[in-house]
């Protein structure tokens, strides 16, 4: 039929349900961060898992899939099609292909019209996505990501919350300093005690001799 053109379509299935893809874009990346084009979640779902590549072919294109992330590094799981672990695969219509042993889904080549195409993914459950650039990726640091608070935890860490207007003043936490005068006065009077204590002992009368007796012839 004239007017028909070549649709490609991926249908995931993981723990979040069923759900069909279009695919357009030249590249998409896939995996369980959100930063992904394609977000996925499933037990064995790396954070960057793979990438869909657009490439030519003789009657338009195809797609590849490729484990792991735009830097090279490949995903904890491994990416299988049709049961076969593979690094780099380019995918026909109905392969299968697994994310991490959690997450299936299915490539699928559909040849309508643009009308007709739209109508059929009004009739299942598709979601439109747009793809990422393939620099978006995940540094070590953010691998961590799920250990740190949430903004809002951090906000209240970092500000306590504001009293009330009419709330009293809080105590002053620093101690009142001394007064420098009172320091010296009582410098003056220690001194003057230890004075007077010395001018006593010194006119205090010495103490009687006890007296020899005297021998008798």
């Amino acid at each position: 039929m004239s007017g028909n053109r070549e649709h490609h379509l991926l249908r995931i299935e993981d723990e979040t349900g069923k759900r069909t893809i279009p695919l357009d874009a030249a590249t998409y990346s896939i995996g369980r961060d959100v930063t992904n084009a394609i977000v996925i979640h499933g037990h064995g779902v790396s954070r960057q898992h793979a990438l869909l590549l657009r490439i030519p072919s003789p009657n338009g294109y195809r797609y590849r899939v490729v484990d792991g992330n735009a830097d090279g590094k490949p995903s904890a799981n491994g990416v299988l099609v049709n049961g076969q672990r593979v690094q780099s695969h380019e995918l026909k219509d109905g392969d299968e292909i697994n994310f991490g042993g959690a997450v299936k889904a299915h490539y699928v080549t559909l040849s309508m019209g643009d009308g007709e195409f739209v109508k059929y993914l009004k009739s299942v459950n598709y979601h439109s996505i747009k793809a990422v650039p393939m620099t978006a990726t995940i540094t070590e640091a953010e691998e961590g990501a799920e250990d740190k608070p949430s903004e809002e935890e951090t906000k209240f860490n970092a500000t306590p919350p504001s009293l009330p207007s009419d709330a009293p003043p809080a105590a002053a936490a620093t101690p009142k300093s001394t007064s420098p005068l009172l320091l010296i006065v009582a410098g003056m009077v220690i001194v003057l005690a230890i004075a007077a204590m010395g001018v006593l002992i010194m006119n205090r009368p010495p103490a009687p001799q006890p007296q020899t007796p005297t021998q008798t012839q």
